[in-house]
């Protein structure tokens, strides 16, 4: 599998100079499309896929809501941490200074080690350049539509 990158100009914060970096350059993958590979690779119907993942989530979700952390295999660990104002005093504080919870994951060693497993790297453009290209071509193309419809009205 190539995994796309796109090199972008960023500043050093160490010594101030400008580099150029790779950056990842990626595309989401939707839950329709995970349940049509996982649909493909197992014997399980879209219908069972689909109530699967549905009941993974509330799982997660509910568990994480008691404030524990769900350990995923090989693949990491996702847990919660809390936002919350600070207190001079241990008495001070109280469940209002409490801002909110976040959500984190932890990969496993294991996940780390299979997505770098037998990797390659394509150069393409970033998301903002592709998407400027796109534009571009796009007036191109009316451009070349409106000098056709000019035309077509002058030879009448």
């Amino acid at each position: 599998m190539a995994f796309k990158y796109a090199t972008v100009l960023v500043k050093n914060p160490k010594t101030k100079l400008r580099e150029v970096r790779a950056r990842a350059v990626s595309d989401k993958v939707g839950i329709r499309q995970l349940m049509k590979d996982i649909t493909a690779e197992t014997t399980l119907t879209s219908t069972d896929v689909k109530a699967c993942i549905e009941s993974f989530q509330r799982q997660v979700v509910r568990n994480l809501q008691n404030g524990d952390a769900v350990n995923l295999g090989d693949l990491g660990t996702i847990y919660p941490t809390l936002r919350s104002d600070a207190a001079t005093k241990e008495d001070s504080f109280n469940p209002a200074m409490i801002r909110g919870v976040m959500v984190r994951f932890r990969p496993a060693h294991t996940l780390k080690g299979e997505i770098n497993a037998e990797l390659s790297y394509t150069k393409t453009a970033t998301k903002k350049a592709q998407a400027a290209a796109n534009k571009a071509a796009t007036e191109a193309q009316n451009a070349a539509l409106r000098a056709q419809a000019e035309e077509a009205d002058d030879g009448e």
